[in-house]
């Protein structure tokens, strides 16, 4: 049985639900201390998981060419420094509703980037996806009568 559909749920879930989690825990820390502690608890989960698969002749970690750790290390910051800290930040100012929302728009850049620099091809259908999720994040931030 193919699990990709079902995990993929799973993941959407449970980051929407961070989200929410997030808002609440960030009412009266500022946004620095915020991204440390998601950090601090994230590296706390990484080392007890590497502790367990080194046990298992855990080897990909040393195996790596050396630019991939200059890659890693460029989406590490991308994602948990800049990611975090403007997606949190935005927080305080549009919402959690509107600010995912928007933030939801990264696979789309995803598949431009992918598209100009690694010059990956895409199928008619998949360019239809890409407006009707554009359309869609548009849809949501639209502020007016409710």
């Amino acid at each position: 049985m193919d699990l990709s559909i079902p995990l993929s749920i799973l993941c959407a879930i449970a980051w929407g639900i961070q989200a929410v989690f997030l808002k609440i825990a960030m009412r009266d820390i500022p946004l620095d201390g915020a991204i440390l502690i998601t950090l601090m608890i994230n590296w706390l989960i990484v080392i007890a998981l590497i502790a367990l698969a080194s046990e298992k002749g855990f080897s990909e970690f040393n195996d790596l060419p050396r630019s991939a750790y200059l890659f890693f290390m460029i989406a590490g910051f991308l994602n948990y420094f800049l990611g975090r800290r403007f997606y949190y930040g935005s927080f305080r100012f549009i919402g959690v509703a509107r600010a995912t929302a928007i933030s939801a728009t990264y696979p789309i850049l995803s598949v431009v980037f992918a598209i100009f620099f690694l010059a990956e091809k895409l199928a008619l259908r998949q360019y239809f996806g890409v407006v009707l999720t554009l359309a869609g994040v548009y849809l949501l931030i639209l502020k007016g009568k409710q």
